[in-house]
């Protein structure tokens, strides 16, 4: 792959990126008023609000999803380093490929499997919120592409594929 283009799919990913941390941060603050508001009104005014913990979950599940990818693009996943460490430094770029590549294809999977049933979930609705499951089903196939999308820059900008020294990445992203 051309240098250009190495360089185009990283600004890709991190600008996705930068728009994905800034809609976790969201979620994550959406997560935590609307679960606070519900103890209040549970335990202060002795009143339960009918949606609160359907729209917690939800905007924990999106945060879930779209927090991987994320993690992935940071290299924050956990990792087994045992193995790892007892290999040579050859070795261990060639397992990091391999781990990267297996791990495309897994998440390659996922979002499909995933928009096959974002479309047969059209016509279910949730309980309180009465929305479409299919919207809180959307974060799944959204968050596994996001992910295909910084493993895939991981590999053409990884250590061996002709990226300088300074902009490599030091490990794996899964």
């Amino acid at each position: 792959m051309s240098s250009a283009c190495a360089a185009s799919l990283e600004r890709l990913s991190h600008n996705v990126n930068r728009l994905v941390e800034i809609a976790v941060g969201l979620l994550v603050a959406l997560t935590v008023v609307i679960t606070f508001i519900q103890v209040i009104f549970r335990y202060g005014l002795d009143s339960s609000l009918s949606w609160s913990e359907e729209a917690a979950r939800y905007s924990f599940i999106w945060t879930i999803f779209l927090g991987a990818s994320v993690a992935t693009r940071r290299g924050q996943h956990i990792v087994v380093e045992a193995l790892v460490e007892v290999v040579s430094p050859r070795l261990r770029r060639a397992v990091a490929l391999g781990v990267a590549l297996i791990s495309i294809a897994f998440f390659t999977l996922l979002a499909y499997v995933a928009a096959l049933l974002v479309d047969n979930a059209w016509n279910q609705t949730s309980t309180a919120l009465q929305i479409s499951i299919a919207w809180v089903y959307a974060s799944a196939p959204l968050g596994a592409a996001l992910t295909v999308l910084h493993l895939v820059n991981w590999v053409v900008q990884r250590p061996g594929a002709g990226v300088s020294e300074a902009d490599r990445k030091p490990q794996p992203p899964i």
